[in-house]
């Protein structure tokens, strides 16, 4: 059986659902599993016509009998249609990361449109991979049986080696790792932030501009409060540079709105690091109680959450304990791997349509 991913755009990209495509291809490739990767062209996921051309191409391709297709839930709405009027072909399988129409700051046409491509794209696939059990109860309440609905938690790569910060003087390091995007709630952090002017506190934001109006109204929320030296906004860094900010930084924080899973947030943990995160979608569940503060994404309650963070030391010393604990129960890539594989096997024997 020879396998197909469809995945908008290049699988290179620099955000956590791009990593965990990236890790399972070559996972999959390492079992000696055929895989070839369609970046698909055009815009997603609400597809314009080169898109939906790209879609078409990949659907093509990857049609025969013994050819197996897993589509990146981004590009679900271009093979919606496929999947619908599809006739006999190989399995097919989607992995959601998250509902498209959950995404923050959509207009309400365009996720009712997302909506209505992504359930009838569901209703026709052979299986569905989600990357936590929370979104996989969202999968579940858009109509899809249980037993067409996988989770397999995205893995995290441990630190090499890792010793505990010792106690330092200075500001408190913040780390925020996320694209820059509405749904990840940079704006609410500075907002909850302005609270915190008392505590010698920095802040440093890794990640991309994936909106680029998002991106100047951060930097200018950034600029408007006088805070140029102390929030820093680094745009994507490589691996090495990335973990060496995990190094240096004494909490992280993370004020998204939804999360499938929250991949930062489990980096984090294995990192040793204390974490004040809010709690949409599985981020509850990535971080246990025990290692950091999980509060509503209100700027009020995050502002307390932080400012009792950065105020207490010892407190956030014995997060780090706990972080550190956690990190030993954090699934690895194989297994993530792993769950596709036997998926893959079950669907090429024949799993029907719940």
């Amino acid at each position: 059986m020879n396998w197909h991913w469809a995945v908008p755009g290049p699988l290179e990209q620099a955000t956590g659902g791009y990593r965990y495509d990236r890790e399972i291809v070559a996972g999959l490739r390492a079992l000696g599993v055929s895989i070839t990767v369609h970046a698909l062209a055009g815009r997603h996921p609400d597809p314009d016509a080169l898109g939906r051309a790209a879609a078409a191409r990949a659907w093509r391709r990857s049609a025969g009998s013994a050819e197996g297709l897993i589509i990146d839930g981004l590009a679900l709405p271009a093979f919606a249609p496929l999947l619908t009027a599809q006739g006999a072909r190989g399995p097919v399988i989607a992995l959601m990361h998250h509902p498209l129409a959950l995404e923050t700051g959509l207009a309400s046409a365009l996720a009712r449109r997302l909506d209505v491509a992504e359930r009838a794209a569901l209703a026709r696939v052979d299986a569905v991979v989600v990357t936590s059990p929370a979104t996989r109860a969202l999968v579940l309440e858009r109509g899809v049986a249980p037993a067409r609905v996988h989770v397999a938690r995205p893995g995290t790569a441990r630190p090499a080696r890792h010793l505990p910060r010792p106690p330092r003087r200075g500001p408190v390091n913040l780390l925020c790792v996320a694209t820059l995007t509405p749904r990840k709630g940079h704006l609410r952090l500075l907002r909850a932030l302005r609270g915190v002017r008392q505590a010698a506190w920095r802040l440093t934001c890794v990640g991309g501009a994936r909106d680029d109006r998002t991106a100047r109204r951060i930097q200018a929320r950034r600029d408007r409060t006088g805070w140029r030296d102390r929030v820093r906004l680094t745009g994507e860094v490589a691996p090495a540079t990335l973990s060496r900010h995990y190094r240096q930084a004494d909490l992280f924080v993370f004020a998204s709105h939804l999360e499938g899973y929250g991949m930062a947030l489990a980096e984090a943990l294995a990192h040793g690091l204390p974490v004040v995160t809010t709690r949409g979608g599985a981020m509850a569940r990535t971080v246990p109680a025990t290692a950091g503060l999980r509060v509503p994404g209100h700027p009020p309650c995050l502002r307390r959450a932080l400012m009792h963070a950065t105020h207490h030391a010892a407190r956030r010393r014995h997060w780090a304990a706990q972080a550190r604990r956690q990190r030993r129960r954090l699934p690895q890539w194989d297994e993530t791997t792993a769950v596709f594989r036997r998926l893959m096997g079950m669907t090429t024997a024949g799993v029907s349509h719940g």
